[in-house]
């Protein structure tokens, strides 16, 4: 026979009531322990429960499901979104959440926000830049949360703080007994990673030239061959024939492939004779030799999305407050292969 909340109380020592609220997603908004949620939910895997969704749905008032938003307006996905998405998933499972994907060519904002008017999803995570008026995301039953600056303002956001994995990167090429390190990026990106570059070669009393590579437009939504292709011609026409460095961070990784490239057809070695970091870590692992990089962090910043959508569905942000609420999720350096001790010079 089917389990009952009368016996999963029963076990648990608590009240139907009580039962009712954990199994629903209400145990924080209602300040119900997170020792007597973890005891329901026990006694719930113990007597093999599954909920009625529907049933739950009627008592909470609410969907159980998160909105997630894929794509900009001309339907394009970026690969890294997937491990957002994974963060996004594992954070609303383990809330009692489902997601649904929302991906709308043309008009992905506009179905999210209609999804939301008509309670298919409780609350929205926006990956992407999307079309679809700052006023229709503000008036939102409940404002979406936005990745980083890929929405309107005035609406919660989820970010990266870029500095603590630089800051780490940079020391680690110091401890490698490098002194002249070299930045490699679009001119919108000198501003922030760049920027942190600088700043921390300076307090280790390093060199830190900049290569601006100009208002160059991001080929993201092209293959990822064809995308290093193009940070390779670029990077040749735009870094000196003798490099001034022996290290060189690059603006992210698909760059940093494309830094492999040039620097082969120049006759050097990575990390022999230049060591490369680059930025992302998604596809880094796989290069050769592996690429240290500054992880995203793109899962936990889903987690933070997630984390953020949830307080906001339990009315813990007033409206005010939740227009200025941003969660920054801190880098982190993963060193590998292609950064090595500075190389001896020649006699």
């Amino acid at each position: 026979m089917r389990a009952t909340q009368e016996q999963i109380a029963e076990i648990a020592g608590v009240t139907r009531a009580t039962v009712s609220y954990v199994l629903c997603g209400r145990a924080k908004e209602l300040k119900i322990t997170d020792a007597v949620a973890a005891r329901v939910r026990r006694a719930a895997r113990k007597l093999g429960y599954t909920p009625n969704h529907a049933a739950r749905a009627l008592v909470s008032g609410r969907s159980m499901t998160l909105g997630l938003l894929l794509g900009d307006a001309a339907g394009h996905v970026a690969p890294f979104w997937s491990a957002i998405a994974e963060g996004v998933e594992a954070e609303a499972l383990s809330a009692g959440y489902d997601v649904l994907l929302i991906r709308a060519r043309g008009e992905p904002a506009a179905t999210g926000l209609r999804c939301l008017r008509e309670r298919r999803v409780d609350a929205l995570i926006a990956l992407g830049r999307s079309a679809g008026g700052e006023k229709a995301w503000r008036d939102a039953p409940v404002p979406p949360v936005v990745i980083r600056s890929l929405g309107p303002r005035g609406l919660p956001c989820v970010g990266l703080d870029s500095r603590p994995g630089i800051e780490a990167a940079v020391e680690h090429l110091a401890r490698l007994g490098h002194r002249r390190l070299m930045w490699v990026g679009p001119n919108y990106a000198a501003a922030d990673r760049g920027e942190v570059v600088r700043q921390a070669a300076e307090r280790r009393g390093l060199q830190a030239a900049a290569v601006d590579l100009g208002n160059v437009a991001n080929p993201w939504t092209d293959a990822a061959d064809a995308q290093i292709a193009f940070w390779r011609q670029m990077l040749a026409r735009a870094m000196p024939k003798r490099l001034p460095a022996t290290a060189v961070l690059c603006w992210n990784d698909r760059m940093a492939l494309g830094l492999y490239a040039m620097l082969a057809e120049r006759g050097l070695k990575v990390p022999r004779d230049v060591s490369v970091v680059g930025f992302d870590d998604d596809e880094a692992p796989l290069a050769l030799p592996p690429l240290s990089s500054v992880s995203h962090e793109f899962a936990k910043m889903g987690t933070e999305a997630t984390r953020l959508a949830l307080r906001l569905v339990a009315g813990e942000l007033s409206p005010g407050a939740a227009a200025k609420a941003v969660s920054l999720v801190p880098s982190r350096f993963v060193p590998r292969q292609s950064t090595a001790p500075v190389p001896e010079p020649e006699n």
